[in-house]
């Protein structure tokens, strides 16, 4: 089974000059002019929510985290997981259970250097039951990790352990086939203890909040609500020498006009693309676009309302034609997603893609749609019924919704869909309140095992925002922990509980695999983007 993720863009010159059409090829000045060499300008349109590792639950937050920290592996610029902190020569016991990592010395950017007590706090206040973290579940790979963050037992019984200031043991609650991406991964960050502390519940809600390890620190930043912020290049960083763009700045720009005009009048080096923009594109050889493994789906509610209903659910999945909506609505190469997990996220023990061995599930089916309609309007009792989605107002989510509206209505007759825009911010809020029917979000694997996708519908898991629960589903989960050193039952188990839970309970339905369309700067010589669309800012490059 592939141990890691080796889906990588690597753009250098020669390969991708991206120069915009909407104002004429020959209007776009000589942007390595117009720019500072030393600043890489970019251009998104969502925040920052906060640059706490126990809170995150965007990409921008997630990648902000990545630039600015590092754990005991991090990812060199083809995106294989390489050692960090770790001198990558940990002491294993014969059980394959426990691990003792000797770290080198990364000092904080106040100068403190990182000793495994950070790593220590930051694991215990991830699964800390009054964090409230979404992510808790993903250090479930550690011994009591699940009775922790379930408050069957306390923080001090989580399976880690400073033994000085330089070494750390970790216990595993099972073999790990895919240990070092996992610890690799913004969860496992470590926090400077003495700083979090002495800030309570302002850790990480700004720049002078949080204290970075890794290639930047991030400046100028006030909040979730602000527009502008930098990457600094962070001189206590052990590996600086990697480091050769000084200042990355950012600026959320909502209109996706501006966000071209910008790029074409010299003051964006990246600039992402929309469904309405990227149509004035096409004509050109430099335009790229790529699929990704961040993957989008509807969530149903199953705790409360209509959606309890498991007919009205398997109804809502297959009502909808995927490959329109990606081919002819978002064309920024997002593919259609029948089932959970993506394609290329991962091979099998046979050699095959995940999601061409497992099959396509819940596919768009109109025959199926319309006879689970009939019985769920015989189970609800009712001719007509009114569903609300909630979505981020942001504009894929925006042609998603609208799309689904216009599709659900036409083929489940006497069925209406309203759509609440919100905040990413009071979207999060809201499902993990429970309060919603509908809600379309997106997810960004961290690693390529397909069970973390599995997850999501565990038990009393945070992420579990749909609050499916179901005892098959929970045991066939720890039949997977268990079979961790057999590759093939192992794979044959997360295939059989992917079916079950996508063909027989239906508590989400895949909507698409995220594409990812932009256009960039002639100066940038080389700009690694990994298949779940994370920019590393660390081996960015640019022309002489």
């Amino acid at each position: 089974m592939k141990q890691s993720t080796t889906i990588q863009l690597i753009i250098t010159t020669g390969i991708l000059l991206l120069i915009g059409t909407t104002y004429g090829v020959n209007h776009v000045p000589n942007q390595t002019k117009t720019i500072s060499k030393q600043t890489l300008n970019i251009g998104t349109n969502t925040p920052i929510e906060t640059m706490d590792s126990n809170l995150y639950t965007s990409h921008e937050a997630y990648e902000a985290l990545h630039a600015t920290m590092i754990g005991l592996y991090s990812h060199n610029a083809k995106n294989q997981v390489i050692p960090a902190i770790s001198d990558n020569h940990p002491q294993k016991s014969h059980t394959g259970l426990t691990y003792v990592f000797t770290l080198r010395k990364f000092k904080w950017s106040n100068g403190d250097t990182v000793r495994a007590q950070d790593f220590v706090y930051a694991w215990r206040r991830q699964v800390d039951p009054k964090t409230n973290s979404r992510n808790a579940s993903r250090l479930d790979f550690i011994k009591n990790a699940a009775a922790v963050r379930t408050g069957s037992k306390p923080v001090t019984q989580l399976g880690i352990k400073a033994l000085d200031s330089q070494h750390l043991q970790i216990k595993l609650s099972a073999p790990t086939p895919y240990l070092t991406q996992l610890l690799s991964d913004a969860t496992t960050l470590p926090i400077n203890q003495r700083f979090a502390e002495k800030l309570g519940t302002q850790y990480g809600d700004s720049a002078t909040h949080v204290l970075s390890d890794g290639p930047y620190a991030i400046s100028g930043w006030s909040g979730s609500k602000d527009k502008n912020w930098a990457f600094i290049k962070n001189n206590q960083y052990r590996f600086n020498d990697r480091v050769k763009v000084d200042r990355v700045a950012f600026q959320v720009i909502h209109s996706a006009q501006k966000t071209t005009h910008l790029f074409n009048t010299g003051k964006l080096d990246f600039a992402p693309l929309t469904a309405n923009t990227i149509p004035n594109y096409t004509d050109t050889h430099n335009i790229k676009i790529q699929s990704s493994v961040t993957s989008a789906y509807l969530f149903f509610n199953t705790m409360s309302g209509a959606t309890t209903d498991v007919h009205l659910r398997r109804a809502l999945s297959m009502a909808y034609d995927k490959r329109l909506l990606t081919q002819s609505k978002l064309k920024n190469g997002a593919k259609p997603l029948n089932g959970l997990m993506p394609q290329g996220l991962t091979t099998g023990p046979d050699g095959m893609d995940y999601r061409k061995s497992t099959g396509q599930l819940e596919a768009y089916n109109l025959t199926k749609a319309a006879k689970n309609w009939r019985l769920a309007k015989r189970d609800l009792g009712v001719k007509h019924l009114t569903l609300n989605l909630l979505i981020a107002n942001n504009s894929t989510a925006r042609i998603t919704a609208e799309f689904l509206r216009g599709q659900l209505e036409h083929n489940l007759p006497g069925l209406t869909i309203t759509i609440s825009k919100v905040s990413l911010e009071h979207r999060v809020q809201l499902e993990a309140a429970g309060k919603f029917q509908l809600v379309f979000s997106t997810w960004t694997p961290a690693d390529d095992d397909p069970y973390n996708f599995l997850t999501f519908y565990q038990t009393g898991n945070r992420q579990n925002i749909t609050g499916f629960s179901s005892t098959k589903i929970d045991t066939l989960l720890k039949q997977i922990t268990q079979n961790s050193n057999n590759a093939t039952k192992r794979w044959q188990l997360i295939q059989k509980t992917e079916r079950y839970l996508m063909q027989a309970e239906v508590p989400s339905s895949g909507v698409f695999q995220d594409g990812q369309a932009y256009l960039l700067n002639q100066r940038v010589q080389q700009f690694p983007i990994s298949a779940s669309g994370l920019i590393n800012y660390e081996y960015v490059r640019l022309k002489p």
